[in-house]
């Protein structure tokens, strides 16, 4: 690529979020269960490290992190599990980093890059003393043969936001990304990524991208020493095998029970690493209101905070010392399960039981907490609070329900709420719906792993209702409007549910050529989706192309408040991520992002 047309080198110390947000982004996925945003520190037994790093060889106590972390089955950054935040915080550096506060993108593996003056293209400079764990270079041909790998189709869908899917966030915006990883699109040199030296690598994205440099910090763009994985296809992510390029590396890991990092010799930055050691428990769930017992007792430093024990922190005069929190992280939210019993495939049910929620007493139930009334966040630029704001209304609610056959909620079948774990938000909604409408409403609280299965399934004519979840992203339209709750994802939730049970056995079916199965699914979706759903696809799709940045804000609001006039998702909250943090453990910055922080820069200072 020819120097003269790049326009401007990007200062390595960091390029502003405020610079860069203003296109299309990347999601930061959050579990809908909330499986990612547990994190803890177990007891520091003192074990001797068994590798460098910046303590345990002056004399000085070795440095022992010990975190609790969701259990995963893999840790490959190109399938969505809880693996793959583990391994964005520190086994696997991808091109850039976000800084510690999360408001800049700053450099890692590259050096600095520019970019063209129309915007489409990023070139990079990869820094020559960045190695691998077994000693190799990182070279930007490592890059462009992974990244081959997470564009090859598989039985995996073609990227989203759901557990076990491809990784890749299409708001990244890499020409013809998509197309090839559909399987519509074959000829490799047709996508824009390319190594055009051993330090160099060169993006070409569809449409000017300002948010792009954010994307690359998603753990779907991270690389892999692919020599070892294409040698090793079976069991490259054994710990013998498995090469990393961050500032730790796995020295062993027990499946489902427990892993241990240790810091690489051969990372380009050892100076900032300084624990000699991260023990990391893999916990399937933690048993209700004994969360915070092992923080309470002394025997850990960090521990993610929820609920009544969030309250209960924060009005404690010491504890409250220690409670730290990212403001607006998350969302919680509903999304109609599919049922055979048509009742909530009406629009007007559906808003009626989003307009009588009581989001404003929802949002007392714990610190922490606002009333969402959008599923777009209102810290997102340009937000407009007379375009996206849901206002309570319990006549146009009953009014809503009586002209839909339902007076004063005579006739609807119960509305039931599937979690996969208990909530007094969800409580909150239940008995809200039950006092504003007169309707019948429960819970139905299912095992996790039961939950993810069921909330894809067509329910049985006696069950309607929605399940319930929480999601984060970056505070970008691209992403709260294209990524999370996406247009396709609003498409496939308008189907009817037989055809939605063809759907999904069309996904489902190995035998199908990629480009056949994609042909078969877009057909389904052009011919039984809702209208309204398909309008919502046009607008992003206008948006994401739009290079007039007001022009581009009024497409995402337009879309954004046809999506909440659906009510096929339904906001509820907006929340706070909250943690308690012991002054002992310094340089943990918390982010707005799924991992939360890097291991990077954290220390253990002084007396626990």
């Amino acid at each position: 690529m020819s120097e003269r047309i790049l326009s401007r080198v990007i200062v390595t110390k960091g390029t502003t979020r405020r610079e860069l947000l203003r296109g299309t982004s990347l999601l930061a996925l959050f579990a809908s269960t909330g499986a990612l945003t547990s994190c803890s520190l177990f007891e520091n037994s003192g074990t001797e490290p068994s590798g460098g790093g910046g303590g345990g060889g002056d004399g000085k106590p070795a440095q022992v992190l010990r975190l609790g972390f969701p259990n995963f089955p893999v840790l490959d950054p190109q399938v969505i599990t809880n693996g793959m935040w583990l391994a964005l915080r520190g086994i696997l550096e991808g091109l850039v980093q976000q800084s510690p506060d999360g408001s800049e993108v700053i450099p890692a593996v590259a050096e600095s890059w520019t970019v063209s003056d129309d915007g489409l293209t990023y070139t990079f400079k990869l820094r020559q003393n960045a190695k691998w764990s077994n000693g190799d270079p990182v070279v930007a041909s490592d890059f462009e043969r992974t990244l081959k790998r997470l564009f090859t189709p598989s039985q995996a869908s073609a990227g989203g936001t759901t557990l076990g899917a491809n990784s890749y966030q299409a708001a990244t915006g890499i020409k013809g990304a998509e197309e090839f990883l559909a399987g519509t699109l074959t000829d490799w040199s047709q996508v824009g990524v390319k190594a055009t030296g051993d330090y160099e690598l060169v993006f070409t994205l569809e449409n000017p991208n300002p948010g792009f440099l954010f994307g690359l910090t998603h753990p779907s763009m991270l690389p892999l020493h692919m020599d070892t994985v294409e040698a090793n296809p079976k069991d490259w992510q054994n710990p013998d095998k498995f090469v990393s390029n961050g500032p730790f590396k796995v020295e062993s890991w027990t499946q489902n029970s427990s892993i241990v990092l240790v810091p690489n010799e051969h990372y380009w930055d050892k100076e900032a690493v300084h624990l000699d050691r991260i023990e990391i428990d893999l916990q399937e769930s933690v048993a209700t209101g004994t969360a915070t017992v092992p923080y309470e007792n002394g025997e850990v430093d960090v521990i993610s905070l929820a609920d009544a024990d969030a309250l209960r922190f924060m009005k404690d005069p010491e504890l409250s010392k220690h409670v730290r929190s990212i403001p607006t992280y998350s969302i919680h939210y509903l999304a109609k399960l599919r049922s055979e019993n048509p009742a909530l495939d009406d629009v007007r049910v559906r808003r009626a039981l989003s307009l009588a929620i009581g989001r404003e007493t929802l949002a007392k139930i714990g610190p922490g907490l606002r009333p969402g009334v959008s599923l777009v966040v209102d810290d997102v630029k340009g937000w407009d609070a007379q375009q996206l704001t849901i206002r309570e209304d319990i006549d146009e609610a009953k009014r809503l329900l009586a002209e839909a056959g339902y007076p004063d909620g005579k006739g609807l079948p119960p509305v039931r709420i599937l979690a996969g774990t208990q909530s007094p938000v969800i409580e909150g909604v239940v008995d809200a719906w039950k006092k504003n409408l007169g309707i019948q409403a429960s819970l139905d609280v299912v095992e996790a792993g039961v939950y993810v299965e069921r909330r894809w399934q067509v329910q049985k004519g006696d069950y309607i209702g929605f399940y319930y979840g929480t999601f984060a992203g970056l505070h970008t339209w691209p992403v709260m409007v294209g990524v999370l709750w996406s247009p396709k994802d609003v498409q496939k939730l308008s189907l009817p549910a037989d055809v939605w049970a063809r759907y999904q056995q069309i996904e489902q079916d190995t035998k199908l050529e990629p480009a056949e199965k994609t042909r078969q699914l877009d057909a389904i979706l052009e011919q039984h989706a809702s209208p309204e759903s398909k309008r919502l696809a046009e607008l992003v799709e206008q948006a994401s192309a739009e290079r007039d940045e007001q022009r581009q804000t009024e497409l995402f609001i337009e879309a954004a408040k046809l999506r909440d006039e659906q009510a096929l998702f339904v906001p509820l909250l907006w929340g706070d991520a909250m943690f308690a943090v012991r002054p002992t453990v310094k340089g943990l910055n918390l982010r707005a992002a799924p991992e939360f922080f890097y291991f990077k820069g954290i220390s253990i200072e002084g007396e626990a």
